[in-house]
């Protein structure tokens, strides 16, 4: 049995039955969380032959990605692309709590090695459940400074990755991700939490971080930072945020905990010329 917690939000991987060999990719043992009694969403892996989708209500697909059913009894099942191997269907209740990994397990792994159940599907995964609670998945680079977090959301090109590798460099900095963070509605207060969804474990963080400010970045205008309107805030973070707009249920209670952000974190909009001295960023907020 293996846990993995992002953002507050437990997910355990349940294969002591099945006997299935599990593991976690690289940067997600930095989110492993010590083996007790499950808590949050557990997934019992199992091996077995995939039923058919005929009869499921098709939600959402992306052919070359991932599709996403609800069955008759009212669960999300997850299915990745035909590519993405073993074939599986991870099916959860509509609450989050309880579910399954069923796969075709009992074909060799790759170099007989131990797989990881959730392949190409967790973030996909943690998104939707993130939704239930007006909270999402930002593509953004993240920092903790002294306790204080920062955000730079930006569409891909828009220098994050880049962005986020300069800062690493600044003493004190903590980097909680260089292309996903969390943001969530917790208490009254936003946070930004790291992700486990990087390529480089030394780009990304279990922590998490109260939200001091975000920024929107844009490579058309010169070197700065300018103040953003509500408007133009949320509707930049939309497009660079991981919104299930295939749950109406879901969009809408993100919308109400966006409908907060304006009036308790300052929004700008930053050109960051490469090169230059990003703890300039920090020390202006």
């Amino acid at each position: 049995m293996i846990g993995l917690a992002v953002a507050g939000l437990e997910l355990w991987l349940d294969a002591v039955e099945s006997g299935v060999p599990i593991t976690l990719p690289e940067c997600h043992e930095l989110f492993a969380v010590p083996e007790s009694s499950p808590a949050g969403l557990v997934l019992r892996v199992r091996g077995g032959s995939l039923p058919p989708t005929d009869g499921w209500r098709p939600l959402f697909s992306a052919a070359k990605s991932w599709h996403l059913y609800q069955d008759g009894a009212g669960r999300y099942v997850f299915e990745p692309a035909r590519e993405s191997l073993p074939r599986r269907h991870v099916t959860i209740d509509a609450c989050f709590t309880q579910g399954e990994v069923l796969g075709e397990f009992d074909l060799p792994p790759a170099g007989g090695q131990a797989t990881y159940p959730l392949q190409d599907l967790d973030l996909v995964i943690f998104a939707n459940w993130l939704a239930d609670l007006g909270d999402l998945i930002l593509h953004a680079s993240g920092v903790e400074v002294e306790g204080r977090g920062y955000c730079f959301a930006g569409e891909s090109g828009a220098g994050k990755s880049t962005l986020a590798a300069a800062l690493a460099e600044v003493p004190g900095v903590t980097v909680l991700g260089e292309d996903q963070v969390v943001l969530r509605l917790l208490g009254g207060r936003f946070w930004i939490f790291g992700t486990p969804w990087h390529v480089n474990p030394a780009r990304c963080s279990p922590r998490g971080a109260p939200l001091d400010r975000l920024f929107l970045l844009d490579r058309s205008n010169g070197h700065g930072a300018w103040p953003l309107s509500p408007v133009d805030g949320i509707a930049g973070l939309l497009q660079t945020a991981f919104v299930p707009y295939y749950r109406p249920e879901a969009v809408s209670r993100i919308l109400e905990t966006l409908a907060h952000l304006p009036e308790r974190v300052p929004m700008d909009g930053l050109s960051y010329e490469m090169g230059s001295d990003p703890a300039v960023l920090l020390r202006r907020v």
